[in-house]
């Protein structure tokens, strides 16, 4: 009986932090948007200035949308378990996909991606659409964490019967402190340094659902001021 009322305290405290949580992040773009907009109608903001303001609209917007599908995300995983449909697909086509996706964010940042793959093609057997939400959640956040001017590598290496993949950046780098709580829901990294005003801190957790459900492993490195790196495995086809 002690263990069961310990249990429910348990899920009812995670219940209402996550519930804070959301209502946390909801409010702040909702009460941006609403304060631009009415500013704009009530003629506040002159007209050659909303340009500016609506294009804050926007990405608040965007910010809204992602926390939505991070949230429908993790709902489909802990009310269902996670359903992979897995495929043989080659990993090194999806990499270069989602490189080509941050195109304009490494132009904004001036930061470059560099791909090096084992192989011409590397196939795997592994859901291609949850590895492609993997890859590009580590590649956003290497972006937004790297310092400018500087360089993420995404990189292949094979071993045995796996490929493990990397993407490295050179940027602010994780604290110790915060490592083993990175992959906690809504947990941000030093958030009061305003590198990542866009996240929503579900991100990495929802990166570490999708390889454990595929049964493989996922690791960081971490230096402050020097950089961070993951590094997941898939199986390789016929592997």
């Amino acid at each position: 009986m002690t263990y069961m009322v310990g249990e429910v305290k348990r899920v009812d405290d995670y219940q209402k932090k996550f519930i804070a949580n959301i209502s946390h992040d909801f409010r702040s773009p909702l009460t941006s948007i609403k304060g631009y907009v009415e500013a704009i109608k009530d003629g506040t903001i002159p007209l050659e200035a909303q340009e500016k303001y609506l294009d804050i609209i926007a990405f608040e917007t965007d910010r809204l949308s992602k926390l939505t599908s991070n949230l429908l995300d993790l709902n489909r995983i802990d009310s269902k378990g996670l359903i992979l449909d897995i495929t043989s697909f080659d990993i090194n086509t999806v990499i270069k996909r989602v490189a080509a996706a941050f195109e304009g964010a490494c132009k904004e940042k001036r930061v470059v991606i560099s791909l090096e793959f084992a192989a011409v093609s590397t196939y795997v057997d592994a859901d291609m659409g949850r590895i492609q939400q993997v890859l590009y959640n580590l590649t956003d956040n290497a972006i937004k964490f790297s310092n400018p001017d500087s360089d993420i590598e995404i990189e292949t290496e094979e071993k045995g019967s796996k490929v493990f993949i990397r993407v490295r950046d050179h940027g602010i780098g994780i604290p110790k402190d915060s490592i083993n709580r990175i992959w906690d829901r809504f947990y941000k990294i030093d958030a009061s340094r305003g590198k990542d005003k866009k996240g929503t801190g579900l991100g990495l957790s929802i990166v570490k659902e999708v390889i454990t459900a595929h049964d493989e492993n996922i690791n960081v490195i971490s230096t402050e001021g020097v950089g961070t790196e993951f590094t997941f495995s898939l199986s390789l086809s016929g592997g």
